[in-house]
């Protein structure tokens, strides 16, 4: 019996794992902020971070016009590189999602009804908190 739930316990945490994982891939691959480009230094809008940076460095108008100018077009070029692999991104997280999901039933089949409730209030507080961030990086 305690080799079990080791095992079990094991699984979930492989599962856990490789869902943060690919959850970290997908969400570098397709993080968004409300005006649709990626935050310098990891999220965020990223005239915010040089409204920020414009006002510890001393930038006068015309930098900062230069700057948001050079970081619009660089947003366009990233952004259409990326185009084309939008399709088979989505592909391979819908992919994910059927596999995790399926990983998902089978390890709460191997829980007793007490630990069943707890790992579905976890998955619960997991997608609430995955629903929040989305919501912080989706256009307004």
């Amino acid at each position: 019996m305690q080799q079990t739930k080791l095992v079990a316990a094991l699984v979930i945490l492989g599962a856990f794992v490789a869902g943060g994982a690919l959850g970290v891939a997908g969400d570098r691959a397709l993080r968004t902020n409300s005006r649709g480009g990626t935050g310098a230094g990891g999220g965020g809008d990223p005239h915010t971070f040089w409204d920020r940076t414009a006002t510890e460095w001393g930038l006068n108008a015309d930098q900062r016009h230069l700057i948001d100018s050079l970081m619009d077009a660089q947003h366009a070029k990233i952004s259409a590189l990326y185009k084309p692999l939008r399709p088979a991104i989505d592909s391979v997280d819908g992919l994910a999602r059927v596999i995790s999901d399926s990983t998902q039933a089978s390890l709460r089949r191997a829980l007793t009804p007490e630990q069943q409730k707890k790992f579905d209030a976890m998955r619960a507080e997991m997608k609430k908190r995955d629903s929040e961030r989305r919501a912080r990086r989706s256009p307004n």
